[in-house]
């Protein structure tokens, strides 16, 4: 999910994580680029696709962790109306279960269903109070709602549980910059390239926040870094763009300069 506008000639993005549970579950590296094959007749039939049963528990209900994975599954194979139909089937047998309601929301709310993700989000919440990962996604909602004091309320209680999240780290930090809270977003894009160095996000938005508050060369290093790992090619574009932008602003002040010295010996 791409947003935070921040102030530069051209107006840029900063790049902000996908929902945090999603991203716990199905472990997808940030940006990722995912090919399509190429699709031929096939010369035999092709066999049934695989469904996926419901697992139950020694009492005969359905098995909650499993009705997840089913569902994750799913969603990973491009179906995901069936993932939602699976764990709406859960949550009817389970309704007090926080963590269907969490990865639910975090479903809806990477396919931009924001008010039904908060609603599912909240109930999580309601029912689990230290879920991490449910508290970043509903940061990430309420943001988007413009309800910035709750969003970072909610970042902030996420990270007290789980510092190392990355998710909350990426977004509270862009929440930082919008306040104008540099340091603040340094530290925790900081902390992101520090748990994971291989990760890219972290370096794009270390570098806008360098920038900003006057460290150029910083900046241009982290960009740099950035265009070596970032595998998708628009984000690799934008920042390429930046690089360029700031070459010639450098450029056009040493001119600047030059003719001043010039003028004035």
């Amino acid at each position: 999910m791409k947003a935070a506008v921040i102030t530069l000639l051209p107006t840029y993005l900063f790049l902000v994580a996908l929902p945090s549970t999603a991203i716990a579950i199905a472990e997808e590296p940030a940006g990722a680029v995912t090919s399509v094959p190429v699709t031929v007749a096939p010369s035999t039939p092709a066999a049934p696709e695989e469904t996926h049963t419901p697992a139950l528990d020694s009492n005969g209900k359905q098995d909650p962790e499993t009705q997840i994975q089913i569902a994750l599954q799913h969603k990973m194979e491009g179906r995901p109306q069936e993932a939602l139909g699976i764990l709406q089937s859960a949550i009817k047998v389970n309704p007090d279960n926080a963590r269907l309601y969490a990865v639910r929301g975090s479903m809806l709310l990477e396919q931009g269903r924001i008010t039904p993700a908060l609603s599912d989000l909240e109930k999580s919440v309601n029912l689990d109070p230290e879920n991490a990962e449910a508290l970043a996604d509903r940061g990430q909602a309420y943001r988007l709602f413009g309800r910035m004091d709750l969003a970072l309320a909610d970042l902030d209680r996420a990270l007290e549980i789980q510092p190392d999240l990355i998710a909350a780290r990426l977004n509270r930090g862009a929440m930082r910059f919008e306040k104008e809270d540099f340091q603040g977003a340094i530290e925790d894009f900081d902390h992101c390239v520090t748990l994971n160095p291989r990760l890219a996000d972290p370096y794009f938005n270390r570098a806008l926040v360098r920038d900003a508050r006057g460290d150029r060369d910083l900046a241009v290093n982290d960009l740099e870094r950035f265009l070596q790992i970032e595998e998708n090619a628009n984000f690799r574009k934008q920042a390429q763009e930046i690089l360029d932008h700031w070459q010639k602003s450098g450029e056009d002040e040493a001119i600047s300069e030059h003719i001043h010295s010039s003028q004035n010996p």
